[in-house]
């Protein structure tokens, strides 16, 4: 009984803990009291197997790939011109992310505690965005014209939206309570009209991308229609500024040649092919500080070979581009990443880093939507479906931007516990029925 009583205080701290850190880590992303709710779900997980002394791990198909990537990782760390700045993003950054992951499949047990998260994760994002257009449009959470909530930058606020906007949208099909699928129907109309406003282009693509994946595997031809019918009324209520920034989608021969729509990413994508020539097989080693040091040296040296081989200018036209050059170099020193996740990868951990990456999430997509096709109709598998779609979303994301840095990959790998904590239920209930069918039998 004593026994009982303890698991279940554990795995209920634990839930409670885990909504508190979503909570925190949604509207203050660099706050340290995050950490104290990351330690309780620790010591939970820890007290509940001293209590039952054995060891709790459940197995699944990520631990093999994140373990291989946490030691390419490190190698390259070792290997790395500056390796304590390495080593301080494999453990300060990298750890968090795997650890969010196993602790939440290790003490999350029930299909209620799974429910409890999920609408407390929504009704969290829900409220960012409900804060986040009172302060755009007070002027207290706005920043070059653009919608930010609680973040600092708007591409942020896209990808936290991005994420969990599709789960919204999969739970509300699942649902057949009129009060709970009007709830959701305000809380997608709130997150999609937020993501427009943080004139994001990447996000719109992405999130047009993955419910148009959705409405396939849903088999829900009128969404495609009702989204393309949305889009095409935005045309004419929108301001121009929205217009203009949507049209810029459409100009694939200009993608390479104009700055307005790729602005810096060409040049920073050249730098970091060119340090991936230099550093093929373990990289320069992970971290910002790392790249920013090494990025500036190699964005220098491209530009002044491609202003040799331009041909010399009139003088007027000279001096305009060298001040335009110099704002330029001001911005190459604050990047912090290639803005691109393969090469973000690549750059820092090398070609084994890479392939231990793919291999992390190739199995992520791989055990998602093979549970997903297995599991029976219901709330399970809308939103195992919501949270693939969301990562579908969150990975095209990636073309244009990195997602592995902080708070991106806690919110990802937030997602990614919950994924797996609802296949290994999903598993375990399999099994259950299949021994008391046998045990029925004989």
């Amino acid at each position: 009984m004593m026994q009982k009583n303890t698991i279940h205080y554990t795995s209920l701290i634990s839930e409670y803990a885990f909504i508190t850190y979503f909570f925190i880590l949604s509207f203050f992303p660099f706050s340290r009291i995050k950490l104290l709710c990351l330690l309780t779900v620790v010591g939970c997980w820890i007290a509940r197997m001293l209590r039952e002394k054995k060891i709790l791990f459940a197995k699944t198909t990520l631990t093999v790939p994140i373990l291989s990537f946490l030691v390419c990782s490190l190698i390259s760390s070792f290997h790395s011109a500056h390796a304590m700045n390495s080593l301080e993003t494999v453990l300060h950054d990298y750890c968090v992310y795997f650890t969010i992951f196993f602790c939440m499949v290790n003490t999350i047990d029930s299909q209620e505690q799974i429910r409890r998260i999920v609408k407390a994760l929504l009704i969290t994002c829900g409220l960012v965005c409900l804060y986040g257009l009172y302060g755009y449009y007070t002027g207290i959470a706005i920043r070059d014209g653009r919608f930010i909530a609680t973040f600092e930058y708007h591409s942020r606020i896209a990808k936290y939206i991005s994420m969990f906007l599709p789960v919204a949208l999969c739970l509300f099909f699942s649902y057949k309570n009129r009060a709970i699928r009007f709830s959701l129907a305000c809380l997608i109309f709130v997150c999609g009209f937020s993501l427009i406003l943080t004139m994001s282009r990447t996000s719109w693509v992405s999130i047009f991308i993955a419910i148009f994946f959705a409405s396939f595997a849903l088999q829900k031809k009128r969404l495609i229609l009702i989204l393309i019918g949305i889009c095409m009324l935005l045309i004419f209520f929108l301001p121009a500024k929205f217009i203009n920034q949507a049209k810029t989608i459409t100009q694939v021969n200009q993608f390479f040649t104009s700055e307005k729509i790729l602005g810096e990413r060409l040049l920073c994508w050249k730098a970091a092919i060119a340090i991936i020539h230099d550093h093929p097989w373990l990289g320069i080693g992970s971290g910002k500080k790392n790249f920013r040091f090494v990025y500036q040296q190699y964005a220098e040296t491209i530009r002044d070979r491609e202003k040799h081989l331009e041909k010399e200018p009139v003088r007027k036209q000279d001096q305009e581009k060298k001040s335009r050059k110099k704002i330029q170099v001001e911005n190459i020193e604050r990047l912090s990443h290639p803005h691109n996740i393969f090469l973000h990868i690549w750059v820092g951990n090398g070609i084994v880093g890479l392939l231990s990456f793919l291999w992390m999430f190739t199995m992520v997509f791989y055990t998602a939507i093979r549970s997903w096709r297995l599991s029976k109709a219901g709330y399970e598998k809308a939103l195992l479906l919501g949270i693939v779609a969301g990562l579908v979303s969150i990975f095209l994301h990636g073309l244009t931007d990195s997602f592995w840095k902080k708070p991106d990959a806690l919110f990802l790998w937030y997602i990614i516990g919950i994924l797996f904590a609802v296949i290994h239920l999903i598993s375990s209930n399999s099994q259950n029925e299949f021994l008391l069918k046998g045990e029925n039998k004989s």
